[in-house]
């Protein structure tokens, strides 16, 4: 995977959007400067069934009008129904070997919460690993454990080259440092769902890697 399609990296399903404000959310952020697109459909009114299904699917042709990279969260049906760019599994989803026969040529995300879920995961078959919470979040009631600054740069001294989202509590001012401790971009949902000017603040994500 280039690594610059993980500069921006937005994560979000309706439920972390304002009621009805999905579909506006994602195109003004795609149009903006994000850089690759995350399909999380779930919390409290997540849609299921084919409601889900519709969902996938025009959220796949606004992320292609845009050139954006369309991952689909653990998902691994709705993934593969759709025919989504990639798919994002965590460390209690499918096993990466078998996320790898069911995608042999699709991405492969792996969250990675710390150096020994690193050392225990088959890196060498995913495209890139999605690493923290960085800082507390409010978006993720199964974030595990702050690894802070500190916990980044761990995983990046073991690789020096598996391509790397930062996850967990990340503003836009945090975004240097983040770069400086090794990611090549960063994943955020609150930051850019809940934005009152979503294009502006896209932008100033996408102009701190310049």
């Amino acid at each position: 995977m280039n690594k610059e399609e993980l500069r921006v990296y937005f994560i979000c399903g309706t439920p972390n959007c304002p009621k009805g404000m999905f579909f506006k959310t994602l195109e003004a952020a795609l149009k903006s400067g994000v850089t690759c697109f995350q399909l999380r459909e779930k919390g409290d009114g997540a849609l299921i069934g084919k409601e889900k299904l519709d969902l996938a699917l025009k959220v796949k042709e606004l992320c292609h009008k845009y050139h954006v990279p369309f991952i689909i969260n653990d998902d691994v049906d709705l993934a593969l129904q759709v025919d989504a760019d990639g798919i994002h599994i965590g460390q209690d989803d499918m096993p990466v070997t078998e996320a790898r026969k069911q995608f042999p040529d699709k991405i492969i995300g792996l969250s990675v919460g710390n150096v020994r879920e690193y050392q225990l995961s088959e890196i060498d078959l995913v495209d890139y690993i999605g690493v923290g919470p960085i800082f507390p979040t409010p978006s993720k009631s199964d974030a595990g454990e702050v690894i802070g600054l500190k916990g980044l740069r761990e995983i990046r001294e073991l690789d020096k080259v598996i391509p790397i989202v930062a996850i967990g509590g990340i503003t836009i001012g945090d975004v240097p440092a983040i770069c400086e401790s090794g990611a090549d971009g960063v994943a955020v949902i609150s930051a850019l769902a809940k934005s009152s000017q979503i294009e502006l603040d896209t932008q100033r994500f996408s102009a701190a890697f310049h």
